[in-house]
């Protein structure tokens, strides 16, 4: 009987402290993205290096969150050195435990590649073609390739093709924006002007239909 009952108490224990954890861990992450969004770095680390950070979060998790300021803020020095801390070791990114460091890299590939620091995109790129295999994946990285490194009108005729299927206004916004990109290094003025034209047109009005969306929400919440 008493076995039981201790099991019971640890079991409870153990309950309450994961939901504990949970809460922790949620009211941890709405603070670092309010320091993100007021840029205030001194109270973002001090919170990534806090006793509830290092409880709820692993150090992977920690360096990930760091890496995600760092390119908020463009720091190019800060997000070199987590990147190459990242990528020492192969890493078999097909794997689905490894989505968030895919993710993670991939959104340096383009940081690199929007700051024109081309030698450290071919180095990054290098090591995503090396280590995943996903088709989807690797013909992303082959795309932007060809948008920031090697624009021709092959890439341009295939962006004009995947603007006619695009269904969804942020697919359409990326295509756009690679899409101006290309025509400006090829020293197409006039379709650069009138795609960077477009983009902002649909941005406007993806912005409002979501702005909508809330106030609809919000109003339904109410009664």
């Amino acid at each position: 009987m008493q076995s039981a009952l201790l099991v019971v108490l640890l079991l409870l224990t153990f309950g309450l402290s994961w939901v504990a954890e949970v809460k922790l861990r949620k009211k941890l992450l709405t603070q670092l993205l309010t320091s993100q969004k007021n840029g205030d770095q001194k109270r973002y680390f001090q919170l990534l290096k806090s006793p509830v950070a290092v409880v709820c979060l692993s150090a992977k998790a920690r360096e990930f969150l760091s890496l995600d300021y760092y390119l908020a803020y463009e720091d190019y020095d800060q997000v070199c050195h987590i990147v190459a801390h990242l990528t020492e070791k192969p890493v078999d990114l097909t794997k689905e435990k490894e989505q968030d460091l895919l993710i993670r890299l991939m959104r340096c590939y383009l940081f690199y590649l929007d700051s024109n620091h081309s030698n450290k995109a071919i180095e990054l790129e290098e090591y995503l073609l090396n280590n995943c295999k996903l088709p989807e994946v690797r013909a992303e990285v082959q795309e932007l390739h060809q948008v920031y490194l090697a624009p021709d009108r092959e890439v341009l005729a295939k962006l004009k093709e995947q603007l006619d299927t695009a269904d969804e206004p942020q697919q359409q916004l990326i295509i756009y924006q690679r899409l101006v990109k290309v025509t400006e290094e090829l020293d197409l003025k006039k379709q650069a002007k009138e795609y960077l034209e477009k983009m902002r047109e649909l941005a406007q009005t993806t912005i409002k239909m979501e702005e909508f969306k809330d106030d609809k929400t919000n109003n339904d919440g109410t009664h």
